[in-house]
């Protein structure tokens, strides 16, 4: 339901520690939607939130406190009001990735 929430095709990956995720509207969202807010399940606006539909808005969404992921979980674009109908986000995510031990 893209009036609820749009789920990224970019996912965080798992096992890593997120520093931030950014965005900027590539082609202006529309619908109902005034502002946005960019997060994952259960925190909408962790990343992000205010940010506006036009072409070329764009947020550097720091994280207070880098966040640890142990599976891949989509990125979620909400309406703070509204609903989407359109649009394109471009979204990076930066992150730490880490590995296990080697076979020496």
């Amino acid at each position: 339901d893209l009036s609820l929430a749009t789920q990224a095709t970019l996912n965080i990956p798992n096992r890593s520690t997120v520093l931030a995720v950014n965005t900027r509207v590539i082609t202006a969202i529309t619908g109902t939607v005034t502002t946005f807010g960019v997060g994952v399940s259960g925190d909408t606006s962790r990343y992000g939130n205010g940010i506006g539909k036009a072409v070329d808005s764009t947020n550097i969404g720091l994280t207070f406190h880098p966040t640890s992921y142990y599976s891949d979980t989509p990125v979620l674009l909400t309406p703070d009001s509204g609903s989407f109908t359109g649009g394109l986000v471009r979204i990076n995510v930066q992150y730490l990735a880490f590995r296990g031990p080697w076979n020496w």
